[in-house]
């Protein structure tokens, strides 16, 4: 087996220069030669000092990401599956960059983001020191099936070691693993909060203790809040962390152990706000001071893959993360986006890049979404773009939008260029995790036609 393991650490990286050399990403494939040759790879290689897994249905790259830069800028060495490559193979590749040619661990720290669904086949084996859940929401039917049957895969596979950093304001996944050490994090009640779900899809409305009607003091959105039970008590837990948020100070105020330390807010996006404070509790508990982590916020930003905006005469264009087939990421990216001052027009660029060739996309998500949130005065156009366009106009059309303010093009770089851009200060072009490079070249039609406008 060492014979084994030694060749699939040469040969993975064989694979890696070739790649790069060829100018691919070189996040999958290094892995898959790693594993096809050593199959225990994930489990016999050395692992950092400090080897971090995020899981959870949004936000984990985000989170991921944000924790590796912070690392870095605090001087720790630090490897991890920066762009997303998250199930065995992308993860392998990771360990292996994690190694030097002899297979011996040559970091400080490692950072794995992990899908939920693949976290039983690699959190056995990683046996990560700490596990950061983000979130667990309800998402693609057909891959992920029920939040119940995840939360059932990262309760049963995560080692009894690991020490997990959990969402206080998530009913979900607060439940994990209530054997294991842990702590949690949390955001106290902002102006905007709301008592009842204003949502299509609120999956935890019953206590799972005695299955009566919850009662929540504040709710952000969906199931996201506090809440707890009148009849036997049950609640959300209390937060180790919990953050105070000022957005027109641009500060973040976290309290832990009864003192309280300002950093800076990277995003004011609420889900950013959640992915910030599981950052904070991520670097408090490796072992560093508020100073320090507060200096490694100022340096944070969020992924541009994520959200990125670019200006030109006047106008933005703005690139934002929306999950095709994710009811609960769609939701929060159109309420986001509606809710900004100023006219705007949205483009849907959200049909599934692999499911669209044999044109066998589930697209009952669609109903899940609050395409309501785009019906407001201010959202000009909505434009349908790809080959469900027309399915994406008739949830549209059911949303109380009028058919004048829906454009619909199946060619969504042939809709880039036809689409009327006259009235819209801001231009949103929203995307699923497998349409990000389309996108890019749809935000570039727009990007030129008002650069010669």
């Amino acid at each position: 087996m060492k014979i084994r393991y030694h060749l699939a650490v040469i040969f993975s990286k064989l694979t890696y220069f070739l790649l790069r050399l060829l100018g691919r990403n070189a996040s999958h494939t290094p892995g898959a030669v790693a594993m096809a040759i050593c199959p225990k790879y994930l489990e016999i290689a050395p692992k950092a000092p400090v080897a971090i897994c995020v899981t959870g249905t949004n936000g984990k790259t985000t989170v991921a990401n944000m924790l590796t830069d912070a690392l870095l800028s605090l001087g720790r060495s630090a490897v991890s599956n920066r762009l997303g490559s998250n199930i065995v193979p992308g993860v392998a590749a990771c360990v292996s960059n994690s190694l030097n040619i002899w297979g011996k661990c040559k970091v400080d720290c490692t950072v794995f983001e992990v899908d939920e669904r693949a976290s039983r086949l690699i959190l056995p084996f990683i046996k990560p020191d700490y596990l950061i859940v983000t979130n667990i929401f309800r998402d693609s039917l057909k891959r992920n099936a029920h939040p119940d049957y995840i939360f059932g895969i990262i309760n049963d596979y995560t080692p009894n070691t690991t020490k997990l950093i959990l969402n206080a304001d998530d009913l979900c996944s607060a439940m994990l693993r209530p054997e294991n050490k842990r702590v949690y994090y949390a955001i106290e009640e902002m102006k905007g909060d709301i008592i009842d779900s204003v949502n299509i899809v609120t999956d935890h409305s019953i206590c799972p203790k005695c299955h009566s009607p919850l009662s929540y003091e504040y709710r952000r959105y969906h199931h996201i809040g506090r809440a707890h039970c009148p009849s036997c008590g049950f609640a959300s837990p209390r937060a180790d962390y919990s953050a105070a948020v000022y957005p027109n100070e641009g500060i973040m105020c976290v309290t832990n152990m009864g003192e309280s330390s300002d950093y800076p807010l990277v995003s004011d996006i609420v889900f950013n706000m959640y992915n910030e404070v599981a950052v904070i509790a991520a670097l408090s508990q490796i072992g560093f001071g508020s100073e320090q982590i507060a200096s490694a916020m100022e340096k944070a930003s969020i992924p541009d893959t994520r959200l990125k905006e670019t200006v030109i005469n006047g106008s933005s264009v703005i690139m934002a993360m929306s999950k095709g087939q994710s009811c609960i990421s769609s939701c929060r990216t159109f309420d986001y986006v509606s809710s900004l001052p100023g006219d705007k027009m949205i483009l849907l660029v959200l049909d599934d890049y692999y499911d669209r060739k044999n044109s066998v996309e589930f697209i009952g998500w669609i109903y899940d979404v609050d395409y309501e949130f785009l019906n407001k005065p201010d959202v000009v156009r909505v434009a349908a773009l790809g080959p469900r366009c027309l399915d994406h106009r008739v949830r549209l059309l059911l949303a109380g939008i009028d058919d004048e303010r829906i454009f619909c093009e199946k060619d969504e770089l042939l809709g880039a260029r036809e689409l009327p851009l006259k009235g819209a200060q801001k231009i949103f072009v929203l995307y699923d995790t497998s349409t990000y490079d389309l996108a890019v070249k749809v935000a570039g039609v727009i990007e030129n036609r008002l650069q010669n406008a």
